[in-house]
């Protein structure tokens, strides 16, 4: 095996106390924290964070290393598609594909893999080769439907993994080709939704880490922008913890002034502390067992045996279970997307009601903190205005990277809703040997699979509401303000506080603006492409109503019967 000794592109910039307070030495003024590539001048342009961009040539690596056969046929593509025994190594190690050596992953983890993982993945797609090219006098109580709508189950996750390597940072794809420390199994499982991305606080450094990716991207330093209060409220806020990156006070924040990095990690570390899985357990189980029993219980009340009359017909059923079993992790993916929306919402709604009075109890924020003060963020102080949009600059771009998977992996679940849909229509339509069992699988797919995804595009919907509502907030107070300046006027009241209330109206009306253009024009929460709101579900739904009535025409058209064993007589 030849030595690649290529180094990864990127430098590893990840949070840190002494370069926030390099950045915050070289500012003259305010306004400089919100150019933070101007302020560090001297630093490449490679060791700041861009916004995340999908990756086409990354997903179809993937696609091309998840769909073929592990631990043979995926390592010679990686050979190929990867140009050195080195690079392919590491990525095999890396992603799964042939796992062996446990500097790259637990020893669980490759005993999982090789005694359920890749066994499954070449199983199933053994049985599903069997059943649509064996012997049909062999076959005779197998469904291909069954089979097919596993083998889609497994595609379908294939799918999900390949959109998460296309959203993969440049230097993270590079990252995969090399040994630890450039690449780690920690590192693989902060990058997994259900692991790191599903419990950030159970992992160091991630919600660090990802706001800083998230000024980065915004060219933002929020150590440098403060946030001011009443002396009470400073005082109780100075006296916090945060972080050892994420302190109350620098030195760019004065007696009454809080940092605002500090505010804004704070409030993401205490919406994502919380456990959001437990109440959608019981809906995560019981779409799985329906999946699962469905076509079991149907077959045994038409008096088919469950698991076939010979072993070949048994192997394929149960191929297809384990396919279904597979169907957990969708349903699971599809619950992740509409949790990772349901704290995004909680951390936008936390930020909105700072700016209205009387804001937010200390306590919500804080674990320890007994009393009922509480934390307002008045938007009469330019300042103020100043720390609070780029407050929700930063918070817009938070675990960026994650947010655009799920958005994905939604898109990709009512893909595969709309799949069976069209599945069901071809069965009905062109009169195709199935039996009844199938059918009722089918509607099950469909109901739960739809469910999820809609109930997450619902989800979107109000994430993306809020900035409307924001926006409502924010010209309520340019209207007041207006209203004050001209009361200010006529009372001749000093000229210092007139100049500060026009200061601030006008930062308001641009951050108006901002919230207008930004958030629902150029980068709104989007489902399949499109801005999340009523019209998206409105469609998905549509589609999948119009697809299913469609087939029962098809079933009172085509006068499809069944005999005493569920098969329909083709």
């Amino acid at each position: 095996m030849t030595k690649d000794n290529t180094k990864s592109i990127l430098y590893d910039r990840k949070a840190s106390r002494a370069e926030n307070d390099l950045i915050i030495s070289r500012m003259d003024s305010v306004y400089q924290a919100a150019k933070l590539r101007n302020t560090l001048f001297d630093k490449p342009a490679e060791e700041f964070h861009t916004p995340v961009e999908f990756s086409w040539s990354a997903f179809w690596k993937t696609f091309i290393y998840e769909n073929l056969p592990p631990v043979l046929f995926s390592p010679i593509a990686a050979i190929f598609l990867e140009g050195s025994l080195s690079r392919a190594w590491h990525v095999c190690q890396n992603r799964g594909l042939c796992t062996v050596s446990t500097q790259h992953a637990p020893l669980a983890n490759i005993i999982i893999s090789w005694l359920i993982i890749y066994p499954g993945s070449w199983m199933i797609t053994i049985a599903f080769l069997i059943a649509h090219f064996g012997d049909d006098a062999l076959l005779k109580n197998i469904d291909t439907f069954q089979i097919t709508l596993a083998y889609l189950c497994l595609f379908t996750r294939r799918l999900i993994i390949s959109a998460k390597y296309g959203f993969f940072r440049p230097e993270e794809l590079e990252k995969l080709c090399h040994p630890a420390p450039e690449w780690s199994a920690n590192k693989t499982e902060r990058k997994f939704i259900g692991r790191g991305w599903s419990n950030p606080t159970q992992y160091p450094g991630l919600i660090e880490n990802e706001m800083t990716s998230a000024m980065d991207e915004n060219d933002i330093c929020l150590h440098g922008i403060p946030i001011e209060f009443d002396k009470k409220t400073s005082d109780i806020l100075s006296q916090k913890e945060g972080s050892e990156i994420f302190t109350p006070k620098t030195s760019a924040t004065n007696e009454k002034e809080v940092s605002s990095a500090f505010l804004l990690f704070n409030i993401i570390k205490s919406v994502y502390k919380k456990n959001f899985v437990p109440p959608y357990n019981p809906v995560l189980y019981l779409t799985m067992l329906l999946i699962i029993f469905t076509p079991m219980v149907v077959k045994y009340f038409y008096g088919v045996n469950v698991f076939g009359s010979n072993p070949l017909e048994t192997f394929i059923t149960v191929m297809s279970i384990t396919g279904f079993i597979i169907c957990f992790q969708l349903f699971f993916f599809g619950l992740v997307c509409a949790i990772d929306f349901d704290r995004r919402i909680e951390t936008t709604k936390r930020l909105g009601e700072l700016i209205k009075y009387p804001g937010i109890k200390i306590s919500s924020l804080f674990e320890n903190h007994d009393d009922e003060n509480k934390i307002f963020i008045n938007l009469q102080k330019r300042l103020n205005v100043f720390g609070w949009m780029n407050i929700r600059n930063v918070l817009r771009s938070f675990g960026e990277t994650y947010l655009y998977r799920i958005e994905s992996y939604t898109s990709i679940l009512v893909f595969y809703s709309l799949v069976c849909v069209a599945t069901l229509n071809l069965i009905v339509w062109t009169e195709m040997r199935h039996h009844i069992s199938s059918i009722y699988l089918i509607v099950a797919i469909i109901t739960c699979i739809s469910g999820i995804s809609i109930y997450s595009i619902f989800k979107a919907i109000k994430l993306q509401s809020l900035s409307q509502k924001h926006r409502d907030h924010i010209r309520n107070e340019i209207f007041i303000i207006e209203e004050e300046l001209s009361e200010l006027k006529e009372q001749n009241i000093d000229s210092s506080k007139l100049e500060d209330l026009k200061a601030a109206k006008d930062l308001l009306v641009q951050v108006d603006e901002n919230i207008n253009f930004k958030e629902l024009v150029y980068k709104p929460t989007t489902i399949m492409g499109y801005s999340a709101n009523p019209g998206v579900i409105g469609s998905v739904l549509g589609l999948v109503l119009t697809g299913c009535l469609f087939a029962v025409q098809g079933f009172v058209s085509t006068g499809i019967e069944y005999d005493a064993s569920g098969w329909f007589n083709f």
